[in-house]
């Protein structure tokens, strides 16, 4: 029969490099993002807001235009698409494979209603830009003020 000994600071120590790990990482990735990075597709977004517009900014490197489809409901815009793998002839045996195939979705809530009969979007060189123009009522107007 063999002791161990039993450090009961071990499991505190534990979390201390889980959290001293998630700190340095920082909380920019929740926890399902951070999943999607690493099996699969992911697609970095940036969400810029003016006060007259939302301009949402993806990249999607190797994705054809005719595979994207973006959709606006309820203050809530989708990007969802698929990136088909290339048909290609494989010469020899590959070493590292780290290119991603498959189908993507990410929604995002805006803050302000959305004219969305003037929503715009294009794409060139992998990147997916999509204008949402706020709605006349949701853009901040200066209100005068009367003095009698």
């Amino acid at each position: 029969m063999t002791l161990m000994n039993y450090d009961p600071w071990q499991e505190l120590a534990e979390m201390r490099r889980v959290f001293n790990r998630m700190f340095s990482e920082g909380f920019a990735q929740l926890p399902t993002e951070r999943q999607a990075a690493q099996s699969g597709l992911f697609m970095p977004v940036d969400i810029a807001e003016t006060s007259e517009e939302f301009v949402v900014t993806a990249e999607l490197p190797g994705t054809n235009p005719d595979d994207i489809e973006i959709t606006l409901s309820d203050n809530q815009v989708t990007i969802k698409g698929q990136r088909a793998a290339e048909q290609e002839e494989r010469r020899g045996n590959y070493l590292r494979t780290e290119r991603r195939f498959g189908s993507f979705c990410r929604s995002f809530a805006l803050s302000s209603p959305v004219a969305d009969d003037k929503v715009t979007a294009s794409y060139k060189n992998g990147i997916l830009e999509v204008h949402l123009p706020k709605s006349e009522g949701a853009k901040p107007r200066q209100i005068e003020i009367r003095t009698e």
